[in-house]
């Protein structure tokens, strides 16, 4: 069955490259059934109130109808510019109920109290997509020797986390 992720991240004062590269990266290293969604395909002419307001329409739709919504906040764009845009995102998603990834290279992201209790949080996108691919692939049965799938990056970074606590 298809599952579809809600890719949030910052899109306002950002160059195209910073819009779709992580994007696409995320799309091209999900499993076959996990479908990418871009809020960023609702951006067109956004200079207009009305434009703007479909905008969050949209993407509220979006964040609403998908299985789990990954939020990539990297350091290099919050210095320049908090990504407002992204942590509504994030914030609907918690009170969706939906699972929240988030995924950020800047401490104060994983320090911040309401994103650390908002959903899982990694430093790196291999490790989350990782992650979301455990979450929402197909079922697969155990192998023939009754052992449970190799642990994949996310899990090591999971791991890792809970061993230093």
């Amino acid at each position: 069955m298809k599952k579809s992720v809600y890719l949030a991240g910052p899109i306002e004062n950002c160059t195209s490259k910073e819009i779709s590269q992580w994007r696409e990266e995320c799309s091209a290293a999900f499993l076959e059934n996990i479908v990418a969604i871009s809020p960023y395909r609702a951006e067109f002419e956004s200079g207009y109130a009305e434009t703007k307001k479909r905008i969050m329409m949209k993407n509220y739709m979006d964040t609403q109808a998908c299985d789990l919504i990954l939020a990539y906040l990297p350091k290099e764009i919050n210095d320049r510019r908090p990504s407002y845009g992204t942590v509504f995102e994030i914030a609907w998603g918690y009170s969706l109920q939906k699972p929240v990834v988030i995924v950020s290279d800047d401490d104060k992201v994983h320090n911040h109290p309401l994103l650390f209790t908002s959903g899982a949080l990694f430093y790196t996108l291999e490790c989350a997509v990782d992650y979301i691919n455990i979450l929402l692939g197909e079922y697969r049965s155990v192998g023939k020797s009754g052992n449970p799938p190799a642990l994949g990056a996310g899990d090591r970074e999971f791991e890792s986390l809970r061993s230093d606590q």
